[in-house]
């Protein structure tokens, strides 16, 4: 069930310059934690026939009127690069790096505010580019900009104790993959220069995490930006640099999971899993009723969970409620006002007095307009605050949201609609404007799951075998959904009074195979692994209640069942009459 390029490919369109091009920027960083060492670009040929790059151009392009123009790199003659092949020009500590630069003029020169980079022929024909901390782009825009390029910042957190999972660079969500829309094309995942995009992102799509682990363990299963993800005891939980605070378990029980970086700014978490159409994220959020300890102007906080999408490295919140920034000036500046998130998601504003909630499609983030689906729900202290269960459904344009409600099941407030963007990662997020860390609220999340999404369905065949009374029937009642505990299994044309049988096995329907010692028009359609004993009504019917767990991972999973009825008055050692067979699929819908 993972998202395939083949997938992408096949209903992403390719634009100008992008349209017939073979060779695309495929993944690039142009910023790391300390000294600048990790800077690269990887161009990638996605084409069937190898393309000659020899004497083609990345060029660096300064966003900034007043600043000089960057650098420039020609690639060498007699460079021809294969079909699926990657071409990685960067500094030498860059693994599978192609091509070495210095990252000094006269070289290819990445900065780290409003920026790009292109690549172009050996004509000089811009054949693909991309732009970053577009927000602060104060030069005339050019025309190779695809959609409003990238709206915030990016980096790789080489920092020692933080490797692997915070070394995220931009790159295509597959290789390749080009709606000549930068914000929607790329995603911040594990970096890969040289290899697959997402290629740490391989996870089967059935995602689960219960963060109860020990105290202060690290979360391998999550990438982020800027601190670890690590377990908490909601007893002590380190809320900031040498600062304590005790929080309620989740109803998940056991340990929960910061999200924010404990010395300030931002952090996004992201579980390893690349998402397509058809899926569910699913996690207990901690919702502050506001955050009393703001009371000095210019501070709040805000939060995401998103699907369907990515964010830039800061975490840096959509102003949804139109007066965050105004409100907010310790997140003022272009810089810390420059969003980057994308897709479906819900977010939350802190401020003194109380939490509101919103439910946005970002679309392509940044400078696109976003669509508030629904809110706010506003969370004040001892009326809805606390832990709350976050649900996002999608398949294909429509979603179903949910605040509130049980972890598993398809309640609580619920809103359905349809929403834009079709691919990208599931992520949460935290940004802070607070003047002291020590009074963050922050945030903490528990039970993160992602699964496939399955409509659930009854199917029914076979035929079944008379009593005296009747051939008995099959029907399933209510939708074979996780969570939904009123589903029934019921008979009819039962012997009034008599006694009933159902039958229920993990799996398929069987064919239709004789039972020994009973009539030879009985045909057994699911194997009794499990059986239930029922008695009929005066009318003959009885019905047997199947509750289905709320239990994510039960998604997808088959269930055959059968009715028989005993009929003494049969003539055989097993003197029972059968209904057909139903298959059941336990879904999510």
């Amino acid at each position: 069930m993972l998202l395939t390029l083949a997938s992408l490919l096949a209903f992403a369109p390719q634009g100008p310059g992008a349209s017939t091009a073979p060779v695309v920027i495929n993944e690039f960083s142009n910023d790391d934690a300390s000294t600048d060492n990790l800077e690269f670009v990887e161009i990638y040929n996605r084409s069937g026939a190898p393309v000659d790059i020899s004497g083609w151009t990345l060029n660096g392009e300064e966003g900034t009127a007043a600043s000089a123009a960057n650098g420039v790199t020609t690639i060498p003659a007699g460079t021809i690069l294969a079909p699926g092949a990657y071409y990685v020009v960067g500094q030498s500590a860059v693994p599978n790096v192609n091509l070495v630069i210095t990252g000094a003029l006269p070289n290819l020169v990445m900065e780290n505010g409003a920026d790009g980079v292109t690549l172009r022929d050996n004509l000089g024909n811009v054949i693909d580019g991309v732009a970053w901390g577009a927000k602060e782009w104060t030069a005339p825009i050019p025309a190779w900009f695809e959609g409003h390029g990238l709206w915030g910042q990016y980096i790789q957190y080489d920092v020692a104790g933080q490797l692997p999972q915070g070394l995220l660079t931009p790159q295509r969500l597959a290789d390749g993959y080009d709606t000549n829309v930068n914000s929607v094309d790329f995603v911040n995942m594990q970096r890969t220069p040289g290899a697959q995009n997402g290629s740490f992102q391989n996870l089967p799509l059935s995602y689960a995490e219960n963060f109860d682990a020990a105290a202060g363990t690290v979360v391998s299963s999550l990438n982020f930006t800027f601190l670890a993800p690590s377990t908490q005891d909601p007893a002590a939980v380190t809320i900031a640099t040498n600062t304590v605070r005790a929080y309620p378990p989740s109803p998940q029980g056991g340990n929960l999971c910061r999200v924010q970086d404990t010395t300030g700014g931002g952090n996004v978490l992201q579980p390893n899993v690349v998402v397509g159409e058809n899926f569910l994220a699913e996690v207990y959020v901690y919702v502050t009723g506001g955050n009393p300890a703001l009371t000095v102007a210019g501070q709040g906080e805000s939060w995401a969970f998103g699907v369907r999408g990515s964010s830039n490295s800061y975490g840096t919140a959509t102003d949804v409620p139109g007066t965050f920034y105004a409100q907010t000036s310790l997140c003022g500046g272009a810089t810390n006002n420059a969003p980057g998130a994308t897709g479906l998601a819900w977010m939350g504003f802190v401020n003194a007095a109380q939490t509101d909630i919103y439910l946005v499609d970002l679309n392509g983030g940044g400078a696109s307009p976003f669509t508030v689906l629904a809110g706010p729900i506003t969370a004040t202290a001892g009326v809805n605050d606390g832990w709350q269960r976050l649900r996002l459904r999608v398949s294909g344009t429509s979603f179903v949201a949910n605040f509130g409600g049980a972890f598993g099941v398809d309640d609580g407030q619920r809103f359905t609609g349809s929403c834009n963007q079709r691919n990208g990662l599931v992520y949460v997020q935290y940004r802070e404007c607070v003047q002291t860390n020590a009074n963050l609220a922050g945030l903490y999340v528990d039970r993160l799951e992602v699964y496939g999404a399955a409509a659930s369905s009854v199917t029914y065949s076979g035929t079944g075998s008379p009593t005296s009374f009747g051939t008995p029937a099959i029907a399933v009642v209510g939708s074979p959904s996780v969570g939904n505990a009123a589903l029934q299994i019921n008979g009819s044309n039962l012997f009034p009074f008599g006694i009933s049988i159902v039958a229920l096995d993990v799996g398929a329907l069987l064919p239709g195979l004789p039972l020994p010692g009973a009539q030879p028009s009985l045909l057994l359609y699911a194997n009794p692994t499990f059986t239930s004993a029922q008695f009929n009504s005066p009318t003959g019917t009885a019905s047997f209640n199947f509750a289905i767990p709320p239990v994510n991972a039960l998604i997808g999973t088959q269930l055959a069942t059968q009715y028989f009825d005993l009929d003494f008055t049969l003539p055989f050692a097993l003197p029972l009459g059968s209904s057909g067979g139903a298959q059941i699929t336990i879904g999510n819908s």
